[in-house]
C-alpha cells in the first residue's frame, strides 16, 4: 500500500490477476509397536545408552498412528500397548514425542512426551479417541523450531495452539467434512519467523495431515524514515517526497507516521526537510515473511487509529520498499508473487528509499 498525504495519496497496489496459490541403524525391539521391516528380518543393533518409549491407548482396530521423536524417528503403530522407538539416545539428550500422522477417523494425543533422557523412557502415554461421526482432525508438521521456544498456530483465527517442539501436530477442534480451514500463525517464536504452507482449503472425507510450518532466523523488519522515490511538485518553488517514519516496535510490529519531505529542485535531491508534523497511521503486526534470493516479504495487517484495519505486504529488495494492498485471503501468497508485481511498480517510482 503506498500511503501519501496532500496531493501524496495512499495508492492500494493490486495485481490485475491474483498470484495462484544416523547414522547408526536400528536395533531390535521386542512386543508391542516394536516396528520391524515387516518381512520377518531385525534390523542390527544401535549404540546409544537409553530407548525412548510408553503405551498407546485407545487405538482403534485395524487403525494406524505414526509417532515422532524430535520430529524424525517415525514409527508406525497398529496396535494398543506399549512401544519404543527405533534410535536410542545418549545421555542427556532431549526427546520430544509427537503424533505425526493421526489415525482415520481419531484424535491421539500425547501426555509426558518431552524430557532429557537420563535412563530408558517409557512413560510416555498416547491416548486415542473415536471423533465425532463425519468429523475430521487439521493438522500437519513443525521443522526448524529452536528448542525452548514456543510457537502458536490457530485455524480459523482460533483453536490457540502451542508448539515447543518440531514434529507433528494437530489442532484440537474437529472438523466436519466441506468445511473450510486456514492455519497461521499467531505467535512467533522469540528470534525466529516460522511460515505456514499448504495451510488452507477445504476439509474433504479424511483428516488433513499436509500442513507445513517451516521456522528459521527473524528477518529485520524496515525502520527509520522511507521517502517515495517518485517526486511531485507541490507548491510553486517547491518539490516533495511522500515520507513514512517507521518505528519498530519489537520483531513483528511497528508503527507508523506519514509527511511529506520537501526541497527545492525538481529533482528532489538531497537529505529534505520534514514539511510540519507527521500524522500517525498507527501499526502494523507481520504475521509471517518469506523471500527469493533478492526479495524479503512481510505479511501483516494495518490497523490504522479511524479503527480500518487492512491486510498489507511490505517487500524488501535491494535498497527499495514497496508497500502493497492486499486482502484474505492473500492475492500474494508467495514471495516470488510479491517480486513478480514489486518489479512492475519500481519503474513508476512508487517505491521507498532511505535516501
Amino acid at each position: 500500500m503506498t500511503p501519501t498525504s496532500a496531493k501524496f495519496t495512499r495508492h492500494h497496489a493490486r495485481p490485475a490477476v491474483r498470484w495462484a496459490p544416523l547414522g547408526l541403524a536400528a536395533v531390535l525391539l521386542a512386543g508391542c509397536g516394536g516396528g520391524d521391516g515387516g518381512d520377518g528380518t531385525a534390523p542390527p543393533p544401535s549404540a546409544g545408552a537409553f530407548t525412548v518409549g510408553g503405551t498407546v491407548s485407545g487405538l482403534g482396530a485395524g487403525k494406524t498412528l505414526t509417532l515422532q521423536n524430535a520430529g524424525t524417528d517415525d514409527l508406525s503403530l497398529g496396535a494398543n500397548g506399549s512401544f519404543v522407538f527405533v534410535t536410542r539416545l545418549d545421555s542427556g539428550v532431549a526427546y520430544a514425542v509427537t503424533v505425526g500422522t493421526q489415525p482415520s477417523g481419531q484424535r491421539c494425543a500425547v501426555a509426558q512426551g518431552t524430557g532429557t533422557a537420563t535412563a530408558n523412557v517409557g512413560d510416555v502415554q498416547v491416548r486415542c479417541e473415536n471423533l465425532a461421526a463425519a468429523t475430521f482432525t487439521v493438522g500437519g508438521s513443525v521443522s526448524g523450531l529452536a528448542g525452548g521456544s514456543t510457537l502458536v498456530l490457530q485455524n480459523n483465527g482460533g483453536d490457540d495452539l502451542s508448539l515447543a517442539s518440531n514434529g507433528g501436530f494437530t489442532f484440537a477442534t474437529a472438523m466436519t467434512g466441506g468445511a473450510a480451514y486456514a492455519v497461521t500463525v499467531r505467535s512467533q517464536p522469540a528470534g525466529q519467523s516460522c511460515s505456514v504452507r499448504n495451510g488452507a482449503g477445504t476439509v474433504a472425507a479424511a483428516s488433513v495431515g499436509s500442513v507445513e510450518v517451516s521456522c528459521g532466523a527473524a528477518a529485520a523488519l524496515p525502520e527509520g524514515d522511507w521517502k517515495q522515490e517518485l517526486c511531485v511538485q507541490v507548491r510553486p518553488g517547491e518539490w516533495g517526497r511522500s515520507l513514512w517514519r517507521i518505528t519498530r516496535q519489537g520483531e513483528n510490529r511497528v508503527t507508523g507516521q506519514i509527511g511529506v519531505a520537501t526541497y527545492a529542485d525538481a529533482n528532489c535531491t538531497g537529505t529534505g526537510a520534514v514539511a510540519g508534523p507527521l500524522s500517525d497511521v498507527g501499526s502494523l503486526v507481520f504475521d509471517r515473511d518469506a523471500g527469493t534470493a533478492t526479495l524479503t516479504a512481510f505479511w501483516g495487517l494495518w490497523s490504522q487509529p479511524s479503527g480500518l484495519a487492512s491486510r498489507i505486504v511490505w517487500a524488501r529488495k535491494g535498497t527499495r520498499l514497496c508497500m502493497l494492498g492486499d486482502e484474505t485471503p492473500t492475492v500474494f501468497p508467495t514471495a516470488a508473487g510479491v517480486e513478480s508485481y514489486a518489479n512492475t511498480i519500481i519503474p513508476n517510482r512508487i517505491c521507498y528509499t532511505q535516501n
